[in-house]
């Protein structure tokens, strides 16, 4: 936080001096790293996908990588999917996907 006001006040706050919209995340990540997330985010505008639609992205890339040309099946059994929607995956091409967590390479 930028100015040393701001940081000795911030240092005495508790969730429920909190803005209300702003008390759920504090529940979750405390209050320090709410009020770091509000410090750079911000004024932006910012929406969490859900992370089953997060992860979608990775199962795909996962059924391509364990496709070995002939088990369509298995892999529909496994990913709970029906075999046309593996084939579809397999048919379609990766996409460019942002990393997701810091530790990704």
């Amino acid at each position: 936080m930028p100015k040393d006001w701001v940081a000795k006040i911030a240092a005495a706050l508790s969730i429920d001096d909190l803005p209300e919209s702003y008390q759920e995340v504090a529940e979750i990540v405390g209050v320090a790293n709410t009020l770091k997330l509000a410090s750079h985010l911000g004024g932006a505008g910012f929406y969490f996908r859900k992370l089953d639609s997060m992860l979608l992205y990775k199962r795909d890339e996962q059924i391509r990588a364990e496709f070995t040309g002939a088990n369509h099946k298995e892999l529909a059994r496994e990913y709970d999917l029906t075999e046309r929607q593996v084939r579809n995956i397999l048919m379609q091409k990766p996409m460019v996907q942002e990393k997701l967590f810091a530790d990704e390479k």
